[in-house]
């Protein structure tokens, strides 16, 4: 289904355990409005795109159980209202972030992902 127009006042965007399959678009992060967005437990692949960094509002995002690899989008520590991230159980690499709010994150909020590195 193709939409022409889409609202972007959504707050909240919950497409969890739904079998997407493919890349996140780089549109997630026109909703610019959002507070909420999970997407875990789908088939998604290919790196997380940097715009999610964009959503300044966003206080909770979980991108578990999928197949996302590469590093963790250094935007995503302008998320200063981020309280709930769940990254876990992807392929992603590199280091952590440990800027703002990424210190306060547990490590559970990392797991299953070999290839990160960094302090928790």
């Amino acid at each position: 289904m193709e939409l022409v127009k889409v609202l972007t006042l959504f707050t909240s965007i919950d497409f969890s355990f739904n079998n997407f399959e493919g890349q996140i678009p780089e549109e997630m992060g026109n909703f610019t409005s959002l507070y909420v967005l999970n997407l875990s437990g789908n088939g998604f692949t290919g790196q997380i795109p940097s715009s999610i960094g964009q959503l300044r509002q966003l206080e909770s995002l979980d991108l578990s159980r999928n197949h996302l690899r590469g590093k963790i989008p250094r935007e995503f520590v302008s998320l200063t209202f981020l309280s709930v991230l769940d990254l876990s159980f992807n392929q992603l690499v590199g280091a952590i972030p440990s800027d703002n709010q990424f210190q306060t994150f547990s490590e559970a909020t990392f797991q299953g992902n070999k290839g990160l590195c960094g302090n928790l």
